[in-house]
């Protein structure tokens, strides 16, 4: 196993064959029980294939940009453990952006020391978000090429986890000029409480479900303590006809939160925890939307690792 840039025992696989994600799972599982660390804990492909599953099924771990990520903490583990595989043909499973998956990496955490699985998948991150890198790792032909890439990432990364290595592409974007009832319709449709509105790739705004509920209540509604005493008023007849000649440019919130990519995650972790932020925007040049973060995301990500 060549050196690496990490304190990490890993093995990498070149073209592996998979029909689904358990069949990758099981691959990866056999070939992780082979690395010393999980030796030395007697742990077998089955046991770790148990604890993958476990975590898997509490939320699955495609990550968007062709990855697929299963990973579980290990108590007593020494050093974070890595099998990572470039498959041979992308897998066809369900992923948040609807990019069939084209790189696997089934990583063991230390229980004790979660911060490290995180900058090892701030990493992979880097690697999947770039397209110019996504490219190089499918194409690497050696393992060395490989760890070249990582190494390279690495040294070229900040020591700490970013707004890019969290964010995932929105699940629905909004154009300005859609009329507002085929606009709630799709909300509808994938119970979206926030949805960006793009101009473009240019982020102009965002529709808020909770906003939209307020369409036709008059506006010193939101000085009220109770509404008890126009329980009968009906604001939905005042809603239809306000949505009905309305388009998202009409209602849409013009306040949004943007980050960089390299905002770090105090800020996000902030903006959304005690500014409650629904969706933390993530933008590059000329507010072109690079992706979204938002409370759900963020515990996925990093909370319930």
């Amino acid at each position: 196993m060549s050196e690496t840039p990490y304190n990490i025992a890993w093995n990498i696989i070149n073209r592996l064959s998979a029909a689904d994600p358990a069949e990758l799972f099981r691959k990866l599982a056999s070939d992780a029980a082979k690395l010393e660390p999980l030796r030395k804990l007697g742990l077998t492909s089955s046991a770790i294939l148990d604890l993958i599953w476990e975590r898997e099924n509490q939320s699955p771990t495609t990550i968007g940009c062709g990855l697929i990520l299963p990973h579980a903490r290990i108590p007593q583990l020494e050093s974070l453990c890595a099998v990572c595989a470039v498959l041979e043909n992308p897998l066809d499973c369900e992923t948040p952006d609807d990019i069939p998956v084209v790189f696997g990496c089934m990583l063991l955490i230390p229980e004790e020391r979660p911060m490290e699985g995180l900058r090892f998948m701030a990493d992979i991150a880097a690697v999947m978000h770039n397209p110019a890198r996504r490219d190089r790792l499918r194409s690497c032909d050696s393992t060395e090429e490989m760890l070249r890439l990582f190494r390279e990432v690495r040294r070229q990364r900040p020591p700490a986890v970013i707004a890019s290595d969290i964010m995932a592409p929105p699940r629905l974007t909004l154009p300005p000029e859609m009329p507002l009832q085929e606009a709630t319709r799709m909300m509808a449709d994938i119970r979206a409480a926030v949805v960006p509105v793009l101009d473009g790739e240019t982020l102009v705004g965002e529709v808020i479900a909770d906003d939209l509920f307020k369409l036709g209540i008059p506006e010193f509604f939101s000085q009220l303590k109770s509404v008890g005493f126009i329980r009968y008023f009906d604001p939905f007849e005042e809603y239809f006809s306000v949505e009905a000649a309305s388009k998202v440019s009409d209602v849409m919130n013009k306040a949004f939160r943007t980050f960089p990519e390299d905002a770090t995650l105090i800020e996000i972790v902030f903006a959304i925890s005690v500014l409650k932020c629904p969706l933390v925007y993530i933008v590059g040049e000329r507010n072109k939307l690079l992706g979204v973060i938002d409370r759900t995301l963020l515990l996925k990500r990093i909370i319930h690792l």
